[in-house]
């Protein structure tokens, strides 16, 4: 079992297949720092070693981590295999017996989720919490500290459908397909792990699979286009595979998979169960009734109509 040492990081040693496919693992000391959002990897305990040589053999950066899962049937020579996927790539790890595999895969997907906070509340002695946030303006020429408005939700955009609660967590909702993926932000472009679903309603994201409320909703009749992002050096995502996107008339979401095979699996059954006119359409139009002749030309539609920025969710 990963055990955490006096400064409450899980650690421990696990052999690591460093370089993707080669079948050889090295033997390695794993420390998980959550405050720093990352999973350092040394050639031994830190603090068994030289300052000289304490440098850490690589790190993973926990939000990229989409999906963190038993491999023992993917790798049945390497006893108590299990796997990280993370960017694109998959690292395999063998644990020192089944107690540490299902420590560590338990303690890695934790510190991956995606939360939620919560509303402030009063403390009941009269106090509110005094990390609450304020916003400030001008009134007379004084500045004022207002109180900020707290949801639990996640402000969605005009343009998209409210975020409606079945009562049902996302994994238990029917749908033609659901699933982690890791999703681009629309302001700050950066990348965060989401659950996905599209179903009858549209498509949607969440905070997690136990979330009962969506973050954003898409309606079908929004959706233009759904295809695989295109790969080589010189494209926008050249680092990341496994892409596909979401094309509405605003904006262009670009989403990871795990592997190529589940972007397939996305993109067909999304285009299967589409309208197919909205799947055929290849022309879009600016404000001013200017042909936009590809979709892919999406982002230069929202340029020239302002509404390329994505207020709020990510």
């Amino acid at each position: 079992m990963p055990y955490k040492d006096k400064n409450g990081k899980f650690c421990g040693f696990l052999n690591a297949e460093e370089k993707e496919g080669s079948g050889k693992f090295l033997r390695r000391y794993f420390l998980l720092d959550e405050k720093k959002s990352r999973l350092y990897y040394y050639k031994d305990n830190p603090g068994n070693l030289h300052a000289d040589y304490s440098k850490t053999c690589g790190e993973i950066e926990i939000h990229f981590i989409s999906r963190v899962s038993d491999a023992r049937k993917l790798r049945p020579k390497v006893d108590n295999c299990f796997s990280i996927t993370y960017a694109g790539r998959t690292i395999y790890l063998e644990a020192e017996d089944g107690d540490d595999l299902e420590g560590w895969i338990k303690a890695l997907n934790d510190a991956s989720k995606i939360t939620v906070p919560v509303k402030h509340e009063d403390l009941g002695n009269g106090k509110k919490d005094s990390r609450a946030g304020f916003t400030a303006e001008i009134a007379g020429g004084v500045v004022c500290k207002i109180p900020m408005k707290v949801s639990d939700e996640e402000p969605g955009s005009s343009d998209e459908s409210p975020n409606e609660s079945s009562g049902l967590s996302a994994s238990a909702m029917q749908s033609y397909i659901s699933g982690y993926c890791v999703k681009q932000g629309g302001m700050r472009k950066n990348w965060k792990r989401r659950y996905f679903v599209f179903s009858e309603s549209g498509f949607q994201y969440y905070s997690s699979d136990r979330a009962k409320e969506p973050l954003r909703t898409l309606p079908k009749t929004d959706i233009i286009d759904v295809r695989r992002s295109s790969s080589g050096k010189n494209t926008r995502h050249s680092s990341r595979d496994n892409l596909f996107e979401v094309v509405t008339a605003k904006r262009t979401f670009y989403i990871q998979c795990d592997d190529p095979a589940d972007t397939d699996k996305w993109v067909n059954m999304m285009k299967q169960n589409l309208p197919t006119t909205q799947i055929s359409l290849t022309k879009l139009t600016g404000p001013n009734g200017e042909a936009i002749e590809d979709a892919e030309s999406t982002e230069a539609a929202n340029e020239l109509s302002g509404d390329g920025s994505d207020p709020g969710v990510s």
